[in-house]
């Protein structure tokens, strides 16, 4: 804002100026005409700084702007080149920086001031534009205009970064930084689509850490929280970067494993029990940490994310009824 600010008040500066030279007006309008250009900006800056809430602030500097450039319109007599493009100017500025509302405000402030300041200057109007006052309006219309689109683009591409950032977030679990259920479910739509149009297996991975509860219970949920990022950095590094590990909830894992057979996946199912096995996350070795996995391809049967979920989580439910702390595959 302090930069387009500077820019703004620069180069509305020079054809309101050369309207002012040739209407013959008083000195003191030159004078406060310097202070609004040069000085102003500065002020706006510190002011919305200063501010308990900046944006207020600002929004309360865009709306004093907008009467400035109202009365302003007023002593050059409603000269029509730079008459027009300041306050489109100004009112698109205002759109950009607070929408429809800000605009709104900001135009009924701008006539407001100016049927003031024009009704008390005898309501004089000058619709001739000289050649030095259009070639003194031509740069406030290039260069601000380009400024204007450059910093839009700028604002636009923050955006897009800001939408991203989000949008991971939104796919993490907030705990573990690792896939949550919504991000899975829609892998798992995907690698559905593509088998669907190509030949090859694929895996779902599903895990729970038996007796979880009792580990809750007997040593608090920082212990479980501790245990849980545990296997949660077991699943990045025991898989392959075209893997995604997920937190389906709770205690519960499951790993997308694409082009992979049931041997393949079952592997890798043990070298995550076999990991999980040595960790010291626990306070005592009475409770030792185990994992129930079930392992699931997809058949040419299942048609939706459910379907396949459901037979890793019956496969999963399976190796608990044997026994835990195993790996059932089907």
């Amino acid at each position: 804002m302090y930069l387009m600010r500077i820019l703004g008040t620069f180069l509305c500066f020079f054809p309101i100026l050369s309207t002012l030279d040739e209407l013959d007006r008083a000195l003191w309008l030159r004078v406060l005409l310097t202070v609004n250009a040069f000085v102003w900006p500065t002020l706006a800056y510190l002011r919305a700084r200063n501010a308990r809430v900046p944006l207020v602030a600002e929004h309360q500097n865009l709306l004093i702007e907008a009467g400035a450039g109202g009365f302003w319109i007023a002593i050059m007599a409603l000269n029509p080149l730079p008459s027009v493009v300041i306050a489109t100017i100004l009112l698109a500025d205002r759109m950009a920086a607070g929408g429809v509302v800000l605009m709104r405000k900001a135009a009924v402030i701008m006539l407001s001031v100016f049927a003031v300041t024009w009704l008390c200057t005898g309501m004089d109007i000058r619709p001739d534009v000289s050649p030095r006052t259009m070639f003194a309006t031509l740069p406030l219309i290039a260069i601000y205009l380009l400024a204007l689109c450059t910093l839009t683009d700028i604002l636009a591409a923050k955006l897009r970064q800001k939408s991203q950032e989000l949008e991971r977030i939104a796919m993490k679990d907030p705990l573990l930084d690792i896939a949550n259920r919504r991000l899975l479910e829609k892998r798992i739509a995907w690698e559905l689509s593509r088998l669907q149009n190509a030949c090859g297996d694929s895996a779902l991975v599903f895990i729970d850490l038996d007796n979880f509860k009792d580990v809750n219970d007997r040593y608090g949920h920082k212990v479980g929280d501790a245990m849980l990022q545990t296997v949660s950095q077991i699943l990045h590094v025991a898989t392959r970067s075209t893997d995604t590990p997920a937190r389906l909830g709770g205690d519960e894992f499951v790993v997308l494993l694409p082009d992979t057979s049931q041997e393949e996946a079952v592997m890798i199912a043990h070298r995550i029990m076999e990991a999980t096995a040595v960790i010291t996350v626990l306070p005592d070795s009475k409770l030792p940490l185990t994992l129930s996995i079930g392992v699931a391809c997809a058949r040419p049967d299942m048609e939706d994310v459910d379907a396949w979920l459901k037979a890793a989580d019956d496969a999963l439910y399976e190796a608990k009824r044997r026994g835990k702390n195993q790996i059932f595959a089907h």
